[in-house]
């Protein structure tokens, strides 16, 4: 099997990536093979749904996944750079050029690139964090939406710094509009209270959280390693009482427990047993169950609460404090948790008017937050719009002229492979590709190096002007590495071999050969 048989598949996905990069990127209408009908443009959602088996396509898909599951930006970008550097390096090896000149080429382009973003990039501080975000904002093209929540995102990013993306956790939920978006202090689960009756604002300020299920204790139960185990067996309706008024009074006292050391909310990631949620909500502590593990960890760190495992282990050491309040978003209750006693904590709670709006809307809140975060941890930014690719692009190739042999061919390819970001954006923005790219060279030459592609106004102009397009340097460095290292992985190879006993069938000696004491091939 040849290489162009091996990376094909590749090549057609991110053709098909490519178009869903910037904020008028295409829809892909995904149909499963269960029948299920999805239409997204998001490139991270399009790629975890394409069911694949070819080897080449699940290295793609894992190495997206992996910078992803990193970034939490630039997958799209990822896999359009990727897909160009292969398109190039097929062209280079009708040409004559071996894998290995090939990738020496494209290193040494990559280290110009690297070099060029370091000389070009400018201090965050001359266009602010809301610049970074309102960049990544994609998923709505309202200006005044994105100027709100943009100015949210980096309100809260300054002041939580490095750690903007565990300290701020994004809630979205059908039904609104996305003008409708808030930011909250504080932890918000998407559930309320197991019973109506229960407070939907206690008065007391402790808050338990527990790993396991709410229920009364049963005779002979224990945590934790257990040695022995003592089955008691009740024969009649007098024990069988005894045993029942006997666990309710060892409830009722851990309860009692609860209550002395202020406890007025249990939280936990089990059930709350139906036979006690009246003697919760009677007693006026609020009862939330089923949380998933990271929102406990969430609360714990924010409340300053330890997680316990049952009811008889609350105590005022082990009780977070904070406020909790339910109220109605959305036609549903949430439960909003803020407290002063542990790690800082926000949430940006996301409205849209349907399921995939709200999930779109919902990952490029997401990127919004990872690209900030990681401008404020830098502190520096490159023009956006796929200008730097431009620049990028002309350094490489000046600087390519300046090597021997084959490898100044694959350097110069390297440099062509990165206006494909900008041609893309052109195209989706609905402008001439070509044409773009041509607009983009004539400036450099000029020595303008902040034209890019605006989308949103659909032309192409200074994107360092009066609403700055700007992306951190940290994401771009790392795109153009990833996308590097996945294609010349996949250049280099040259044959795809089944995971198997690859021994000749003439080789193989039966059995009862080799009991006979005869000598197998490997030991003659």
């Amino acid at each position: 099997m040849t290489n162009d048989d091996l990376v094909a598949n590749v090549r057609t996905v991110a053709d098909a990536v490519q178009t869903t990069l910037g904020p008028f990127g295409a829809n892909k209408l995904l149909v499963q093979q269960d029948g299920t009908v999805t239409a997204t443009s998001s490139s991270t959602e399009l790629l975890e749904r394409f069911d694949v088996t070819d080897p080449a396509m699940t290295l793609l898909q894992t190495a997206a996944s992996g910078f992803g599951d990193r970034y939490s930006d630039g997958t799209g970008t990822v896999v359009t750079l990727a897909g160009a550097l292969l398109h190039e390096g097929d062209g280079l090896a009708e040409q004559g050029l071996h894998p290995t000149a090939i990738e020496q080429g494209y290193r040494e382009g990559l280290d110009s690139a690297l070099d060029t973003i370091d000389r070009t990039a400018r201090p965050l501080s001359s266009f602010g964090a809301e610049a970074v975000a309102k960049t990544a904002l994609t998923g709505t093209r309202d200006l005044q939406v994105r100027q709100s929540v943009a100015a949210q995102i980096a309100n809260v990013v300054e002041k939580v710094g490095a750690d903007a993306s565990d300290s701020i956790r994004v809630v979205s939920r059908p039904g609104g509009a996305i003008a409708e978006t808030e930011l909250l202090q504080g932890v918000v689960l998407e559930r309320g209270p197991i019973l109506k009756s229960m407070p939907r604002s206690p008065d007391r300020d402790g808050i338990a959280v527990l790993s396991s299920s709410v229920d009364v204790p049963h005779v002979g139960s224990q945590l934790g390693d257990v040695s022995r185990r003592v089955v008691f067996d009740a024969d009649s309706f007098e024990a069988r009482e005894g045993i029942a008024e006997y666990e309710s009074e060892a409830f009722t006292e851990q309860l009692q427990a609860a209550i002395d050391a202020d406890c007025g909310a249990i939280i936990t990631e089990r059930a709350i047993n139906e036979r006690v949620e009246t003697r919760l909500a009677a007693e006026g502590i609020l009862g939330i169950q089923r949380v998933d593990t990271d929102e406990l960890r969430a609360i714990a760190r924010t409340t300053g609460a330890t997680v316990v495992p049952s009811l008889d282990q609350i105590s005022e050491s082990t009780l977070g404090r904070g406020s909790i309040t339910v109220q109605r978003k959305a036609g549903r209750d949430v439960t909003i948790l803020k407290s002063d006693s542990g790690e800082p904590a926000y949430t940006l709670f996301c409205r849209a008017p349907d399921p995939r709006t709200v999930t779109a809307f919902e990952h490029s809140v997401e990127t919004a937050i990872a690209a900030t975060a990681a401008a404020v941890r830098d502190g520096r930014v490159v023009p956006g719009g796929g200008a730097v690719e431009a620049t990028v692009s002309q350094a490489v190739k000046a600087e390519a002229r300046s090597l021997e042999g084959r490898q100044q061919l694959s350097a110069d390819a390297f440099g062509t492979a990165l206006m494909t970001v900008p041609r893309v954006l052109a195209k989706t923005a609905g402008l001439d590709g070509g044409r773009t790219v041509v607009q983009l060279r004539v400036a450099r030459s000029d020595g303008r190096d902040s034209v890019g592609v605006d989308a949103l106004a659909g032309t192409t102009a200074d994107v360092l002007g009066d609403d700055p397009i700007v992306e951190p340097v940290a994401i771009k460095k790392a795109i153009l590495t990833a996308a590097t290292d996945l294609a010349t992985q996949l250049i280099r190879i040259d044959e795809r071999l089944p995971a198997v006993d690859l021994s000749d069938d003439d080789d193989v000696v039966p059995e009862e050969a080799t009991a006979e004491g005869q000598e197998t091939p490997a030991g003659r």
